[in-house]
């Protein structure tokens, strides 16, 4: 199945290159709590970090000395900052521990889409039907740009995830508008799953657009 982003291409391209624009500008020194914070389930001393020269504080000082995501983003070292100092890509985020749940944080989102852009995000964090479900019902989904169809694409099929993520989905029954009726029968979705979600026929036929020969096909 395909995978169809609903933002307006343009903007989102522009909003993107401003907001990375900003992320390329020179990290701000890390404060003394900060630098200390690194010591904590590092393998790295208060004695070396007060004394390392801010810009080795890079991608590669925080992946040596085992520095967890949890220790950065609790001193607010995000991903523009980690950006500034050496993780040109998110797989390096993912290499330091971040993981598609931070992305349910707006802030660490947000902070994420102006380093990266929401489409490399995407690419790297929502690889998984388990990744669509932590998702879907989020903030996430309107920072990334992101639409229910894409989310139950991803769920390749398995239709008790697809059901899980339209669950999620608010407000309830009304959140397949756009979603293309193939995506929603090959996502193995079916009238009995989708009246107990609150969907009928009329509402489906309506949000979806879907035929006649569609419906039938998903049991109404």
């Amino acid at each position: 199945m395909s995978v169809v982003r609903t933002v307006d291409d343009e903007q989102q391209q522009q909003r993107q290159q401003q907001q990375q624009g900003r992320a390329h500008a020179a990290a701000p020194a890390l404060t003394t709590r900060q630098r200390l914070a690194l010591v904590i389930n590092g393998t790295v001393n208060a004695k070396d970090v007060m004394s390392t020269d801010d810009q080795d504080f890079d991608y590669a000082f925080f992946v040596k000395h085992k520095v967890a995501s949890t220790t950065l983003t609790s001193v607010g070292i995000g991903p523009t900052q980690l950006k500034q100092r050496g993780a040109a890509q998110p797989a390096q985020l993912r290499a330091l521990g971040f993981e598609t749940l931070d992305l349910c944080d707006a802030a660490f989102c947000a902070d994420a889409v102006a380093a990266f852009g929401a489409d490399e995000i995407v690419a790297e964090f929502l690889a998984t039907p388990s990744d669509a479900l932590l998702l879907a019902g989020t903030s996430a989904i309107e920072q990334l740009g992101l639409d229910v169809g894409t989310l139950l694409c991803v769920c390749d099929a398995d239709f008790e995830l697809a059901y899980q993520v339209l669950l999620e989905c608010k407000p309830r029954g009304q959140c397949l508008v756009g979603v293309a009726p193939l995506t929603l029968i090959e996502s193995g979705m079916r009238k009995s799953q989708l009246v107990a979600l609150g969907y009928t026929r009329t509402t489906v036929a309506r949000q979806t657009r879907a035929s006649e020969e569609e419906l039938a096909e998903l049991g109404f």
